[in-house]
């Protein structure tokens, strides 16, 4: 009963080692990135600035009374 119990402990650090190193490599490996999306975060970002500018010219509008 002890010589289980023993190995059962040492599976179980074996286990945690293993889950360790598998978390270290995902967290060092990248998502591969789609250029689709990427084009599309790119266009969200340029309409987003668009927009504040946008924004911005209205308000000078309205100060400036042009």
């Amino acid at each position: 009963m002890n010589d289980s119990s023993t190995d059962l402990q040492r599976m179980t650090q074996v286990l945690e080692k293993q889950n360790a190193i598998l978390q270290n490599m995902l967290t060092v490996m990248t998502k591969p990135e789609n250029t689709f999306i990427k084009v599309l975060e790119k266009l969200v970002l340029i309409a987003g600035v668009l927009s504040i500018l946008n924004a911005a010219d209205v308000i000078r509008n309205w100060l400036l009374g042009g």
